[in-house]
């Protein structure tokens, strides 16, 4: 018999309660799949600017401040370089710092979860006080005092912006597990022997892993704002290379000369915040509709 209680282990009908449940997983597949439509039309978007446009971002490809026509789609910039293309491979920067900060919170965080839950006494309670210190600081705050001190590259920034998501994926797992770990497969398991590795691996991973989905979309979210933040208040991937953040700040010294500037940016910041809260919010309804 499985661990994992799911609606396909309910009969399902129509009017009853089986079939109640199967509407809000339909509705919630919907939400999953605008978000992800989002997301590969922006990453399409900025892999494929080379197929598009013939400039490169750094190249001077007309006059300054050109305004939007058939050879500049967006204008050009202050330095005449233009502006779509400019907006892409900075999505190439933002986006990708975003997923692979939340992809090593992910890993790390729920490691720590895992482990807190599962084994519980003195490990649980000195692996949630590291936790706690961590979310004692302000994300934002923790993250300019460590990009002051290191330098700030691409990979600094994945870092740092993964250390300061890690305690959100450690509390929800840990929480879940701590549900867990007295249910009767869990003291099977250990009666039976079974090392706390396989337990958490074969046992809670399955059961944890709708709420590691949710947190990883609400993560990414957060952090390509986190990332923009700090690329605003130029601590993000230095110039040359693009970032929306970085974008967004030049472009308002030039507000007077070509006032569309920061809507492209801001667009792209807006449209990807949505994607990911689309892909979480889907996985939340999802998980609440099981049975």
């Amino acid at each position: 018999m499985s661990d994992i209680v799911t609606v396909e282990d309910v009969p399902a009908s129509k009017d009853g309660p089986a079939g109640r449940s199967l509407r809000p997983v339909l509705r919630s597949r919907a939400g999953i799949i605008a978000g992800v439509l989002i997301l590969l039309a922006l990453v399409g978007m900025s892999y494929l600017v080379g197929v598009l446009r013939p400039y490169s971002p750094t190249e001077v490809a007309g006059d300054p401040f050109t305004g939007l026509d058939g050879t500049h789609w967006m204008g050009t910039d202050d330095l005449g370089r233009d502006y779509f293309v400019r907006l892409c491979i900075a999505g190439r920067t933002s986006l990708s710092i975003a997923v692979f900060s939340a992809l090593l919170a992910l890993v790390v965080g729920s490691m720590i979860g895992l482990a807190a839950g599962l084994q519980g006494g003195r490990l649980d309670a000195l692996l949630m006080a590291a936790v706690d210190l961590l979310l004692s600081f302000p994300s934002i705050l923790l993250a300019l005092a460590a990009i002051t001190v290191f330098s700030p590259t691409r990979k600094t920034l994945i870092i740092v912006l993964a250390v300061v998501s890690i305690p959100q994926f450690a509390r929800v797992v840990r929480a879940r597990c701590l549900e867990l770990r007295e249910r009767e497969f869990i003291l099977s398991a250990r009666i039976s022997g079974v090392r706390a590795p396989v337990i958490a691996v074969k046992h809670l991973l399955p059961n944890v892993f709708p709420l590691m989905m949710v947190q990883l979309a609400n993560t990414a979210a957060i952090v390509i704002l986190l990332e923009s933040s700090l690329s605003y208040l130029g601590l993000g991937v230095q110039p040359p290379t693009p970032s929306w953040g970085r974008m967004i700040f030049e472009s308002q010294n030039y507000m007077a000369d070509s006032p569309w500037l920061p809507l492209g940016p801001a667009g792209a910041l807006l449209l990807s915040s949505i994607g990911w809260s689309l892909i979480g919010e889907g996985f939340s309804v999802s998980r609440r509709s099981v049975v």
